[in-house]
């Protein structure tokens, strides 16, 4: 049925693939043009100079953003979403779990991304009329992601560059207030603090294009040509997650805050900042929560999934609403832990052998391995997700783990994982080259 490839895990044929450069790049420009990024790059600084957070900046979001863009062809030559995807790797029933684990991830983010941007939202309108309108905002928002989210891939064409091309217009615009606000150049010459090491700096970076991999494939399945899905990914979530991990990064270094959003409400100019929170919070909210119904239909393959988007937005609009994100966002954090290595595994197992996407939805042939598992790959996922998961909760909780406390203080979770998934998973990959 033509409009409704959005809501299946078949193939999306080339009638159905309507997505160019332009629509590849708002998706992703819109993902990381967050106030959470902007946090994220606060991160940095003052502990690492202006400078050399700005050099880990770029070869951070360029390196994780090449994994990203990976992926992004993979959806283009298959057509299908990025759990169907691991069904190639790990098998058939092995995909569930990556699935599981996805699917309960898309629904905590979805509900901070209500909690930001309301939060946001309803400073900047206190600091305009003295009224505070918090949870009317936590349903508005709410209520807006899963509508954005319902309309499907088909029809998000017009509003994404709509409210995209508004984003960078008001992008721009902040850029220039926050860059004249300061001097940047002495700012930039400014020595670090201390307490943070470069290979540290650079995971933080690098966790975040990273982070978006389980998603990519739900986007880029619908493109029309190869550069469209690979250089649109890329280029699109280069530039909006760089220059906010870089104004969030200077605001700290300037001021002591890493919110430039308040920053620039407290000049009088409460409306632009208020629009750039409303834009940024939906252009990144949708995306979670309607992955996360696709991601379900990868489950329970019978499962309506204009139902589960409604299910998922309501379900983090009442997460938003009643539990603080306090109380989970290390949970989510340690979720993310699942992700850094099945990226490398994906990748490496695609390129060595690209799959058949018809038999990716087979409950037989080549992708059933053993029972539905491929044995090799869960064991290398395992082992791999185990240590990254060690030196997350090394870092994120603060527990002291022999050996892992002392990676991921000074090298971090994602570089570590990534090195030695790919070293596991070599040996099938020689394997495989060899018997060509």
């Amino acid at each position: 049925m033509a409009g409704e490839y959005g809501y299946r895990l078949e193939p999306v044929p080339s009638s159905g693939r309507t997505y160019g450069f332009w629509q590849n790049f708002a998706i992703w420009f819109g993902s990381d043009a967050s106030i959470a990024v902007f946090w994220a790059g606060a991160l940095l600084t003052p502990h690492l100079s202006l400078l050399t957070a700005l050099i880990l900046i770029v070869a951070g979001i360029a390196l994780g953003n090449l994994l990203m863009a990976l992926v992004a062809v993979m959806g283009f030559r298959t057509g299908v979403p990025t759990m169907v995807l691991t069904r190639g790797c790990l098998g058939v029933r092995g995909s569930a779990l990556p699935s599981v684990l996805n699917y309960v991830q898309l629904i905590g983010w979805s509900a901070i991304m209500i909690v930001v941007g309301a939060e946001a939202a309803d400073n900047i309108l206190r600091t305009l009329t003295g009224v505070s309108m918090y949870y009317v905002w936590i349903v508005v928002i709410g209520a807006a992601l899963t509508l954005w989210s319902f309309l499907g891939p088909e029809r998000w064409r017009f509003l994404e560059s709509v409210s995209v091309g508004l984003l960078l217009i008001l992008t721009a615009w902040m850029t220039y207030v926050v860059l004249t606000r300061f001097n940047v150049a002495e700012l930039l010459s400014r020595p670090g603090t201390g307490g943070l090491s470069t290979w540290l700096g650079l995971d933080l970076v690098v966790a975040m294009p990273i982070s978006w991999v389980p998603l990519v494939a739900d986007y880029a399945r619908f493109s029309k040509d190869l550069r469209g899905s690979f250089w649109g990914t890329y280029v699109g979530h280069f530039i909006s997650c760089a220059l906010f991990y870089f104004i969030g990064a200077l605001t700290n270094v300037a001021i002591g805050a890493p919110d430039p959003i308040s920053l620039i409400a407290s000049y009088g100019l409460g409306v632009p900042a208020m629009l750039i929170v409303i834009f940024s919070t939906l252009t990144t909210g949708f995306m979670d929560i309607y992955s996360a119904a696709i991601t379900f239909k990868n489950i329970v393959p019978k499962a309506d999934a204009k139902k589960q988007v409604v299910l998922v937005g309501a379900l983090s609009t009442v997460i938003a609403a009643l539990f603080p994100t306090s109380a989970y966002e290390w949970f989510l954090l340690l979720l993310v832990s699942a992700f850094v290595p099945l990226a490398i595994i994906m990748i490496l197992d695609y390129f060595t052998l690209p799959y058949d996407a018809e038999e990716l939805l087979s409950s037989e042939g080549k992708y059933w391995f053993r029972k539905g598992f491929n044995v090799y790959s869960m064991a290398v996922w395992a082992v791999s997700f185990t240590f990254c998961l060690l030196l997350s909760i090394a870092s994120t909780l603060n527990v002291n783990i022999p050996v892992m406390s002392y990676i991921a203080s000074n090298y971090g979770t994602s570089l570590p994982t990534l090195a030695l998934t790919a070293a596991l998973y070599s040996p099938l990959v020689i394997a495989r080259r060899l018997k060509r």
